[in-house]
């Protein structure tokens, strides 16, 4: 049943969708994507654009959102294709990479699947918030407030959902000191605010991704066990959304406690994801310096080190083999086979990777496709040929660097 009523955006003198558009615009702000938008045109219309800052594991970058607001909630009707436009266009349009729907009811099946079908993560993106994820948003405890002031009739019904404490202080004169103290304490580490920190407060959307929240907030807070926490979040069933709905909120609240949760879920090298994210949390989040990250992804197992570094590893080895080949051992080789030869691309196939203790680095070893030209006296002709090779290096605290690079070119004398 849902808890908030968006009709109330349409009830003061606003232009129509206006009241939602600064709820999202706010939204935007708090969840630290830029919002900006353009003043209001002839037509009565403006756009509502976000900036969001993505972090790689050695660089970032930036994704600029258009965003689409539609309040129907009075109507209740799903926004359509038509409502939207073409999307595509609207994205090259404005220069953007990703359109974000937010409305107070849902997308169509129609709008649905033609946002599925344009999406393209890296290229052009599309998300939808709909009436469901805005009311997950706003029913964190750090957007409650944003209930209050946009939502004032819903956040009076909320409250009573949240009045347990002061209930319960009435009842201290007839409760023995120990129990009372036994309950003081459950409610001085669940209560957040005006609300409480709990997996169906947390994850209201799956029964069993929600006691899962349930079973890790009691180890993790009541006992003090980040190691019991990170087990119970591994091994019983969690959806992503809500792992990550939990770190979200959690650090919001407890930071430390949550630092000591995401480091014991990295050491359990857990293949299914969830060492991997809570590395990429805890980057973003507490933005350890270079030794600390390294020290820290070295917990990782080699399949997560693979998905870490396997695309900066690639494209910094064809850097540096093609830019400067005479500092390694295998351009003596390539070199003897033309009087003007160039490495023109490397391409490194199954990069391994190793953390290295003593050495405080990750080592990476792979086979590499070297593609070379050969230029001779007296010719202006070119000859280009692949041949074989191996590089191995690592990655530490100051960067990436190649230790060594062989070439196979046995194939040139056949």
């Amino acid at each position: 049943m849902p808890v908030l009523d968006f009709k109330e955006l349409s009830q003061n003198t606003s232009p129509a969708g206006e009241d939602l558009e600064a709820l999202i615009r706010e939204l935007g702000r708090r969840l630290d994507l830029k919002p900006e938008w353009t003043g209001r045109g002839a037509d009565r219309g403006r756009d509502l654009y976000f900036t969001e800052r993505r972090k790689g594991a050695l660089g970032a970058y930036e994704v600029r959102w258009i965003v689409s607001c539609k309040d129907f909630a009075q109507s209740g009707r799903s926004v359509s294709e038509n409502d939207v436009g073409s999307v595509s266009d609207k994205i090259r349009q404005h220069n953007a990479q990703g359109f974000l729907l937010a409305t107070t009811t849902t997308a169509s099946t129609g709008l649905k699947a033609m946002l599925d079908g344009i999406n393209n993560p890296g290229l052009m993106e599309t998300q939808v918030w709909d009436r469901h994820e805005l009311e997950n948003l706003l029913l964190q405890d750090i957007h409650i407030d944003l209930v209050k002031r946009f939502l004032p009739s819903s956040y009076t019904v909320l409250k009573r959902f949240t009045s347990l404490p002061l209930a319960l202080q009435a009842l201290d004169v007839l409760l023995p000191a120990t129990i009372s103290e036994k309950i003081q304490k459950v409610i001085d580490t669940y209560q957040m605010g005006d609300s409480w920190l709990t997996g169906n407060r947390i994850w209201p959307h799956d029964r069993n991704s929600s006691e899962t929240i349930d079973l890790a907030l009691a180890a993790l807070l009541d006992q003090n066990d980040a190691v019991e926490a990170a087990n119970i979040l591994i091994s019983k069933f969690i959806e992503f959304d809500a792992f990550d709905a939990l770190l979200n909120t959690l650090c919001h609240f407890k930071s430390d406690r949550t630092q000591d949760l995401c480091l014991q879920i990295i050491k359990t090298k857990d293949r299914n994801g969830a060492s991997f994210n809570a590395f990429k949390f805890y980057v973003n989040q507490f933005e350890p310096d270079a030794t600390e990250q390294i020290s820290i992804a070295m917990q990782l197992s080699s399949d997560d080190l693979h998905e870490l570094y396997a695309d900066e590893i690639s494209a910094f080895v064809d850097d540096e083999l093609t830019i400067d080949p005479a500092r390694y051992q295998a351009w003596g080789e390539l070199d003897a086979l033309s009087s003007n030869t160039r490495v023109k691309s490397i391409n490194p196939n199954n990069i391994a990777f190793t953390a290295n203790a003593e050495q405080n680095r990750i080592d990476y070893s792979s086979s590499v496709s070297v593609l070379v030209s050969l230029t001779y006296d007296r010719q202006e002709a070119r000859r280009l040929i692949n041949f074989p090779g191996n590089v191995s290096g690592y990655i530490n605290a100051h960067g990436m660097f190649i230790e060594d690079f062989i070439v196979n070119t046995e194939s040139f004398y056949d």
